[in-house]
Order: structure tokens, then C-alpha cells, then sequence
């Protein structure tokens, strides 16, 4: 059996058939890393030296070049000896396996080792207290499991444990929490891994945003299209189990579902309402037709200039690195401009030059694909004291095209309605082979790296600029099936249904500028 670990737990929080697979699932169905988690996993790496860069005199004794069997017999005899701090011990009592990035030693309790006891804490790249808007703030879950894994461990090991559980966050400051909030969840999810690990349950895929970047992302697609499973389509993911209790397990189902006898018992499910179904119905229907279903009653700004626009940032470094805007002016072909930070030092200075170009475009209309730009913007208009006027004013023209148009007006016959989905869907291609806003923020760290190598800063443009580009075919889709539509629209249900643009039109390629970083 594969010992289970605080990864265990850090991958339910977001995946239970991860773990399932991790342990049970084929090699050889497993893809390879995607660069950007590679680079998070480098990132944590150097975040955890530069802290230990910063205790100065301190002795630290490092574990982390030994296999566990070894580090946890080295662990074991440090502890007993009672040195200072050791980084990337072992705990180890079978199942259980857990390597914290520091234990650190405490004169203010006692253990079985003397009138000292060791506390373990991790480094993370990240905040433990999240703070959302008009909520109490709540510390992170995956965090919490993982202190909480070790607790145990410790307990187990050394007979006690300090009162609350720590952290060291991205800013290097320690953030704690109360362990007895999570206690009860945290049994559950422990044991949740635990028959995962062993085989005793197996859980089902779940398709999702999040699922690209893990290496079992391509066996869970292949499982779910041929199993005709519910998170084919969009907007269904964990809700599936609720539909498979109630005997609608399939795409099949769903599309045939009659809705008044899943709106009260025993077949009724929670949180879904009227409207939801009959939306998840024909989101079934569409699925199985392979064709979209664009509904009437949207518009656009009749303006003469139009500005598609999309933003780079990097999280990991809490850094806005690019922002691209495809300028479409009535009667002019489209240019790309952009305003890029060639290096984290040069944000601010990258920031205030495109707020100066915001304050000139008063004329145009802004069109995005989520909420990220304007939460963006927002941030950065507040960590660098900008004028919020010119925020405001953008804010006023800014049209979604995601939450507007595409989800309001649209369904699809695909489970995700990201901006690669549907553009994909509708014809367009990048030129990038493989692109995604994770792998720019990978180019551009390895550009940091080598600054010598212009090609990748060549090819964080081109993706970004391609990513406008879609977001124009994509209005421009719209447009036609308004047109189009006015003699007849498809209708869900109906076989080989005309009338709106084909998905066999011509393939819309972005073209390649001339202009270079």
C-alpha cells in the first residue's frame, strides 16, 4: 500500500479521483507535468530556501536530500538530541508519511523526549487567512489539512502537540490557526484518502477548470466522453453525484429528464430549481447535437472604435506582466498594442504607461473574457495610488463577452466554457501548440532566467495577442448568428437543425504581426 501523506490531503481538497489515481491508476495513462506546475514545484523549492536564508546564525539540519526511510531514522535521533530545527524531516507511522518543511523546537511544552517538544510548520507560496469581500475571513483548507496531518504525526510520535497550528507565508510572516474548527472534517477527509489509497472506494472523474494542469487530465476526458458522464457538460462538475442518486447518469438522461419530477421528492435535488434544469437540459441536448445554441436578445456598443484586451499576470510573484489589446477601428484592419514589464522592477512603470492610455480611449468599448481584467486593474490602481476616475470610466465600457454573451446567451457542446473551448469550437486556432495563460507564466519565468532569449517574450505576445484575436472571432460569431437567425435559429432537440453560422466554416486563423518585443 502507498502510505498516505499531506499531499494526500492537499489533492482531495481539490480532486478525489487524483488521489484514487495517484495510488491505483496505470502509469502509462498518466501524462507528463505541465510546465507551469513544474515551475510551482521549483518556486516552492527556492521559497523554502530563501526563508531559511533568513534565520541568519540559526542551525538548521537539512533532511531534504534523504529518502524517507532514511530521514525518518535521522529525524527520530535529532529529535531526541533536541537540535533547534530540522528541515524536511520524516514522520512515519504506518500508513501515515509526512515531511513538514520545518520542525521547529519548543521549550515551552514537554514531550517524550524531555522538557522540549517539536512543532511542525510549513512555507507555503501563498496566504493562509483568505479575506473575501463581505465575508469573515477563513484559512485555507488544503493549509489547515496538511498542519493538521502532522499534528498528528507529532502526537503520535512525541505524545503532544503546541494549541494551534502555524504557517509562513509568502511574506514570510507566520500566520496561525485553531486546528479545532477542522478537527472534525479533517477525520473525515483522512479517512476519505484513506480507503481512496487502499481501494476501498474509487470515486469518478470530475471535469473542471482546474483539471488541465493535472497529468491524469487526458485519462479522466477519454473515462467521462465514454462513460457519457453528467460533467460533460458545463457548469455541472461535483453536482453529478447528486444527478446519478436521482437516476439521471448519463448526458442521455439529462437530455430526456422530465423536469417537474426532479422539482419534489424523492427525486428533487438540492439547489438545482426549475430554471437550472431546463438550462442543464438543453446543455444536454446541445452536447449531443455537437452543435451550439445561440439564444436572441443580446446586443453590442455601436462604437467606432472597439478595444479587445487581456492581461498577463503571474500570482506566484504577485506580478501584472503584459497587457494586450487588440484595437479594431471601423473600416481599419486590427493592430496589437501592448504594454509589457520586462522585468518584476519595471511593473509600476509598465502600469502607469497603459493607465495613460486608458485615459485617451474615452470613445471605446473594452470587450474581456471573465472578470479578471477589471479585478486586476482595480488591484493595481490600488497598490499603486492611481487615478480611480480613469478606473471607473474603464469599468463603464467594459462588455464580458464570458458572463454577457457566452453564458447568458449561448450553450455549447463542451464542458468547458473557457475562451479556448469556445473559440476552438467556432474555428479558431492558436498559433501557440500549446497554449494556455499557466504555460505564459512559465515562458516568461524561464525569460527572467535567460533574458538573452527573446523568443520567449516573442511568444507570450503572440499567445496573448491570439487570445484577443479569439475573443474578436468570437463577437464577430455572434454577430452573424444575429443576422442569420432572423429567417431561422436552431432550435435543441432537432436533428441537423440550420440556420445558424456552421461549425465547418472556414478555420480562423490569427495572423502573424510584425511588431516584436
Amino acid at each position: 500500500m502507498k502510505p498516505i501523506t499531506a499531499q494526500s490531503l492537499y489533492n482531495l481538497t481539490k480532486c478525489a479521483h487524483r488521489v484514487y489515481l495517484d495510488a491505483n491508476g496505470d502509469p502509462a495513462e498518466k501524462g507528463e507535468a505541465n510546465v507551469f506546475v513544474k515551475l510551482l514545484w521549483e518556486l516552492g523549492l527556492q521559497t523554502e530556501r530563501n526563508y531559511l536564508d533568513t534565520l541568519g546564525a540559526l542551525p538548521v539540519e537539512d533532511l531534504s536530500s534523504l529518502s524517507p526511510a532514511t530521514a525518518s531514522r535521522e529525524t527520530l535521533r535529532l529529535m531526541r538530541t533536541g537540535v533547534p530545527l530540522i528541515y524536511q524531516g520524516c514522520l512515519k507511522d504506518d500508513p501515515y508519511l509526512g515531511r513538514p518543511d520545518l520542525l521547529l523546537k519548543r521549550d515551552d511544552l514537554a514531550s517524550r523526549f524531555g522538557p522540549y517538544a517539536y512543532e511542525a510548520i510549513d512555507i507555503k507560496g501563498g496566504r493562509g487567512w483568505e479575506r473575501v469581500e463581505n465575508r469573515k475571513p477563513k484559512f485555507k483548507v488544503h493549509y489547515a489539512y496538511q498542519i493538521m496531518f502532522y499534528r498528528m504525526l507529532l502526537a503520535r510520535i512525541q505524545g503532544t502537540v503546541p494549541p494551534n497550528g502555524r504557517i509562513i507565508n509568502v511574506d514570510h510572516e507566520i500566520e496561525e490557526f485553531d486546528p479545532s474548527v477542522f478537527e472534525a472534517e479533517f477525520r473525515e477527509a483522512l479517512a476519505t484518502a484513506e480507503r481512496l489509497i487502499t481501494g476501498q472506494e474509487t470515486s469518478e472523474p470530475v471535469l473542471g477548470s482546474q483539471c488541465y494542469l493535472c497529468e491524469w487530465f487526458s485519462r479522466c476526458e477519454r473515462w467521462a466522453y465514454a462513460h457519457s458522464d453528467p460533467t460533460c457538460l458545463f457548469f455541472v462538475g461535483k453536482q453529478k453525484f447528486a444527478l446519478k442518486k436521482v437516476g439521471l447518469r448519463t448526458v442521455e438522461d439529462i437530455a430526456v429528464m422530465h423536469i417537474p419530477e426532479y422539482l419534489r421528492p424523492p427525486k428533487r435535488i438540492a439547489r438545482l430549481g426549475e430554471q437550472s434544469l431546463r438550462r442543464m437540459k438543453q446543455r444536454a441536448q446541445v452536447f449531443l447535437q455537437g452543435r451550439p445554441w445561440i439564444r436572441p436578445g443580446y446586443t453590442f456598443p455601436d462604437v467606432e472604435r472597439e478595444i479587445y484586451f487581456d492581461i498577463e499576470d503571474d500570482p506566484t510573484q504577485a506580478l501584472t506582466y503584459l497587457f494586450g489589446l487588440l484595437i479594431v477601428e471601423r473600416g481599419m484592419p486590427p493592430q496589437f498594442k501592448y504594454f509589457l514589464a520586462r522585468k518584476p522592477d519595471e511593473e509600476e512603470r509598465t502600469v502607469r504607461a497603459f493607465w495613460d492610455f486608458l485615459n485617451t480611449t474615452s470613445d471605446a468599448v473594452y470587450y474581456v473574457y471573465s472578470h479578471k481584467e477589471r479585478t486586476t486593474l482595480k488591484h493595481l490602481m490600488e497598490r499603486y495610488a492611481l487615478d480611480p476616475q480613469i478606473f471607473e470610466a474603464y469599468v463603464a465600457r467594459e462588455f464580458d463577452l464570458y458572463s454577457r454573451l457566452v453564458v447568458e446567451h449561448s450553450d455549447w457542446p463542451t464542458f468547458s466554457y473557457s475562451i479556448k473551448h469556445i473559440a476552438k469550437c467556432i474555428g479558431f486556432t492558436w498559433r501557440d501548440p500549446d497554449p494556455s495563460g499557466a504555460n505564459s507564466i512559465a515562458w516568461y519565468n524561464q525569460y527572467l532566467a535567460n533574458p538573452s532569449d527573446e523568443r520567449l517574450l516573442r511568444r507570450i505576445l503572440e499567445y496573448n495577442e491570439d487570445d484577443c484575436r479569439a475573443m474578436l472571432a468570437i463577437k464577430e460569431y455572434f454577430v452573424r448568428y444575429a443576422s442569420e437567425s432572423r429567417l431561422s435559429r436552431f432550435v435543441p432537440g432537432t436533428p441537423q437543425a440550420s440556420g445558424h453560422p456552421s461549425l465547418a466554416n472556414p478555420v480562423l486563423h490569427a495572423p502573424s504581426p510584425e511588431s516584436s518585443p
